[in-house]
């Protein structure tokens, strides 16, 4: 192998190096953002929770239904929220940054038309412009949330470390390695049709926003749930899991809502009541769940970005 093919100036390895010197700001910023974030986890995972204890009976579905107690609990769940936010916010990083910084500018600029006329096509250049973040996208959200996932079976008890509590679900698996390479990919797409940075950043964001709430609202139905149900003197079963449903059994099977009769008999006869379910996810099906949601939004990126690439071509001809 020749020198030649190893010198940061060939063409091989130029442009990553250009890109790389171009954006070291975003990546020391980036690298910060990791190592604070991590150096939080570390401390939640290690002193941080000692000298306090779990007060109240953890039960799944039931919020506040326990919390840590003693010297340092109060600080120990400010930073478990603000650790979890800030994994959580990695995608409309992401977004924000590639549609803003990493590509409206150029477009804007006129820069990124420059660099394809030296002897750079612009398939390498958007490939190396998206691969290159996306690498170190993976890497440091990976650590974070290997992290998180520490701190979550060190004190398992809390609702803030269970996964089916609001918000968290997002910070302990693949899911949050995935969705910022979808928000990279949709600020790529957008800055190619807007070539305006603030609107780049503003729909980019827009677009996260809307997959994000979309996710949450077909997440439920991604995997097949559980159905416990209890007769009337039994009541509600105990379950562990996400809660997607409960109400009453009829006679004939039917579920419906609940009508509240709790210990009154001609109430339930007059209803034909005969027990009481609950529809749910459970712990066992985290994974399942986390990894059709990764595929889906692996799926995605990969559309969008193909978008990109068809975009750039589409207006590279004369």
């Amino acid at each position: 192998m020749s020198t030649a093919s190893l010198s940061p100036f060939s063409p091989s390895t130029g442009l990553t190096w250009t890109v790389l010197r171009l954006h070291r700001l975003a990546l020391w910023l980036w690298a910060a953002y990791v190592a604070v974030t991590g150096a939080m986890l570390l401390w939640l995972w290690g002193p941080g929770s000692s000298g306090w204890h779990i007060t109240g009976k953890c039960v799944a579905g039931v919020m506040n239904a326990c919390s840590a107690t003693g010297p340092g609990a109060g600080t120990y769940e400010f930073l478990l929220g603000l650790t979890t936010s800030l994994i959580t916010i990695v995608p409309a990083l992401a977004a924000a940054f590639a549609g803003g910084i990493l590509f409206g500018r150029e477009l804007e600029r006129g820069t990124a038309a420059l660099a394809w006329t030296q002897s750079v096509s612009p398939a390498r250049w958007l490939t190396t412009k998206l691969a290159l973040p996306a690498a170190f996208l993976v890497v440091g959200t990976g650590i974070l949330v290997a992290l998180r996932r520490l701190v979550a079976s060190a004190a398992s008890g809390l609702p803030s470390n269970q996964w089916f509590t609001n918000g968290v679900y997002g910070a302990l698996g693949p899911t949050a390695v995935a969705l910022p390479l979808l928000g990279l990919a949709l600020g790529a797409l957008v800055a190619f049709i807007s070539k305006r940075v603030i609107p780049s950043i503003c729909v980019s964001l827009a677009l996260v926003g809307i997959v994000t709430v979309a996710l949450g609202e077909i997440r439920d139905h991604l995997w097949p749930p559980v159905t416990v149900i209890g007769d009337v003197h039994e009541g509600y079963r105990a379950f562990a899991g996400l809660l997607l449903d409960e109400g009453a059994v009829t006679g004939s099977g039917a579920h419906i809502a609940d009508p509240l009769c709790v210990d009154d008999k001609s109430c339930l006869v007059q209803h034909n009541i005969t027990g009481f379910y609950r529809e749910f996810q459970p712990s066992s099906h985290f994974w399942p769940l986390q990894l059709v949601e990764t595929g889906i939004l692996l799926a995605l990126t990969a559309l969008v970005a193909a978008a990109a690439f068809a975009l750039l071509r589409r207006n590279q001809r004369p």
